[in-house]
């Protein structure tokens, strides 16, 4: 065979691709002393950057190690002359020198990583969950929210988490590992607290409400990360999506996460984005058949009511300007009129 070619089939043999025939070849031509090992360094150089920009981390190359030396001591049993045993075992150290070589590089150059696997929690209109995260931290899930979390967090490391929609936190607190919830271009970092995100991309104002504790909340504009103002009990902010900008209020800290226990607050908050609300806490559908009633704001509280009661007291809270009819079969939920009080 020439040269060249089994220089083809020594790379072959060095990425695990040869079959018993091509490595009997190949073996061969390395126990023939005839043969010189320089003329293979090149063909080992190639391997290596192939291999090096790989990152596998798994036990294979180990293996693969093992497989060799029991390659080694077969043929060592068969009947060959002892300089062709010595060439032989010559030609493997070779190959598991570079095998070492390659499988320390990279544990120098990366540490170990352990597959983290995702976990995600998607609720429906009408559903709320309590969620217990790795770290012993509690999740309160709205309706109509999704949450995605790691199986395990890394000691020392961010303990970050994805929210779309409305959530309740009670976070353990770790110094050492903060924690941190994105939700859409909105990042909420802490250490250890309680507070409730409001994030729903549909509504386009989000708001993060602070319980106990400190929060820092920041925004990533034009993939820069913007800190825009930290947060202490009783502090809500709202982050307005379509201009990009916010702005810091008050809470009552028995509000904050009164959803929970089914009492829905709302503080000068539009009519459509109180209807949204309320189709994913009471599980219907409503229409909005008027726009001038967009611009309808309210202040109302709603604790353990049921729709009817709901739709009955904006109705009256509008002046009886807000006339809405409800379909029970269909479980949609009819709202016009021409304007508020």
């Amino acid at each position: 065979m020439k040269k060249e070619n089994i220089k083809i089939l020594f790379e072959r043999y060095l990425e695990g691709k040869t079959n018993l025939e091509e490595e009997k070849i190949v073996l061969d031509y390395l126990a023939d002393q005839a043969n010189e090992d320089s003329e293979f360094h090149q063909v080992m150089e190639k391997v290596w950057d192939k291999q090096a920009k790989k990152t596998d981390h798994s036990a294979e190359a180990e293996q693969g190690l093992v497989q060799i030396w029991s390659k080694v001591e077969e043929r060592q049993h068969k009947s060959l002359p002892l300089s062709a045993i010595f060439k032989y075992a010559a030609a493997i150290v070779v190959i598991i020198s570079a095998a070492l070589a390659w499988y320390n590089y990279q544990k120098v150059q990366k540490p170990t990583q352990i597959a983290i696997a995702y976990l995600t929690k998607t609720t429906l209109k009408g559903e709320k969950v309590k969620l217990i995260l790795p770290d012993s931290s509690i999740v309160y899930l709205s309706a109509g929210s999704k949450l995605i979390w790691p199986s395990h967090f890394i000691k020392g490391s961010l303990r970050n988490i994805r929210l779309e929609g409305e959530a309740f936190f009670e976070v353990k607190r770790d110094t050492t590992s903060p924690f941190v919830v994105h939700s859409g271009q909105m990042q909420t970092q802490v250490l250890g607290t309680s507070f409730n995100i409001y994030a729903y991309p549909q509504d386009h104002t989000f708001s993060v409400a602070v319980r106990t504790g400190k929060v820092s909340v920041s925004a990533n504009s034009q993939g820069k990360l913007k800190q825009l103002s930290l947060l202490t009990p009783g502090m809500k902010l709202f982050y307005h999506l379509n201009k990009q900008n916010y702005s810091v209020g008050s809470e009552r800290i028995a509000d904050i996460n009164s959803w929970i226990k089914n009492s829905f607050v709302f503080k000068d908050v539009s009519l459509p984005n109180i209807l949204r609300s309320l189709e994913r806490y009471y599980n219907v559908n409503i229409e909005l058949q008027s726009n001038q009633l967009s611009k309808c704001r309210f202040n109302a509280t709603f604790s353990n009511k049921s729709i009817n009661d709901v739709m009955e007291e904006i109705h009256i809270m509008s002046g009886k300007h807000i006339k809405y009819k409800i379909d029970n079969n269909t479980k949609t939920i009819t709202v016009w009129g021409k304007g508020c009080q």
